[in-house]
């Protein structure tokens, strides 16, 4: 039997998703990252992408004041760290060592090094929207391990929604299934 109910946390049902580390610069140009999970690409050419957060983030006022930001996709080995940095303000503590940081490629906001992919983003514009904003991204660059072979040889970490992560168990391919 299906329950029907109001379900004020709704999202949840659209879960799991690949959790984002979301990173800006502080005003002493030092990275912040946060995680994410509601995001989405909206277009190709160009290519944008989407990402919704509370205005009350540090990382939303970051990237209203910089412009930019990057996305990195972690996987199972980084799960402690993005526990960590999901669980704690930038405005409480000092979150900038947390991850192995490198050079972006078009940005003065860092990638994080170990994560299996990275996005550099350029902010294109920001729509309020209920307790979230829309923060939509023009991407510059992007960086994989094993570009074409994405999710082949490892998987990316995914949110299950609250607390909770898991990773990918079986992949299955299409054509398995052609006729």
């Amino acid at each position: 039997m299906v329950e029907h109910s109001e379900f004020p946390e709704y999202h949840r049902l659209l879960c799991p998703r690949i959790a984002l580390l979301v990173t800006a610069l502080r005003k002493d140009g030092l990275p912040n990252s946060m995680v994410a999970a509601w995001h989405t690409p909206v277009s190709i050419n160009p290519p944008i992408l989407a990402i919704s957060i509370t205005p009350a983030r540090m990382t939303h006022r970051l990237i209203q004041e910089t412009g930019e930001f990057t996305l990195s996709i972690p996987d199972e080995s980084m799960l402690a760290i993005v526990i960590q940095a999901g669980s704690v303000s930038g405005e409480v503590q000092d979150k900038s060592g947390l991850f192995q940081y490198a050079p972006a490629l078009r940005l003065r906001t860092p990638i994080i090094k170990n994560a299996l992919g990275n996005i550099e983003c350029e902010l294109n514009r920001m729509i309020e929207t209920g307790d979230h904003s829309v923060i939509f991204g023009n991407v510059l660059a992007t960086s994989a391990r094993g570009f074409n072979e994405v999710w082949t040889n490892s998987s990316p970490l995914l949110h299950l929604g609250s607390d909770y992560y898991t990773v990918m168990g079986k992949r299955i391919n299409s054509k398995d299934f052609e006729q």
